[in-house]
């Protein structure tokens, strides 16, 4: 399963997904207490994790030969769930 190209690009598109959520907070605030939680949580998940990420994107980009732009940009938007499966040649550049 993990190693199925599929599972990753659904993964990604769960990611683009959190992004549509936590635009759709910013623009209208959630009223529900929950999918607050949600939204805060996921915020503070990103302003963490994004910055330890790309400092292991960057190297895997860059052994690819690929531009700190694009490493920089996919790794915003789809995190984790675009770098894992490029290191380990599950998907390619």
């Amino acid at each position: 399963m993990f190693k199925s190209k599929f599972y990753w690009y659904v993964m990604m598109l769960g990611a683009i997904g959190g992004w549509v959520f936590s635009i759709y907070g910013i623009v209208k605030p959630f009223k529900d207490e929950n999918l607050k939680k949600v939204w805060k949580n996921i915020l503070v998940t990103w302003v963490i994790g994004h910055p330890l990420e790309l400092a292991i994107s960057t190297r895997i980009g860059k052994n690819l030969g690929l531009s700190s732009a694009r490493t920089v940009i996919k790794t915003l938007l789809f995190g984790f769930t675009w770098w894992l499966p490029l290191k380990l040649g599950i998907i390619k550049k």
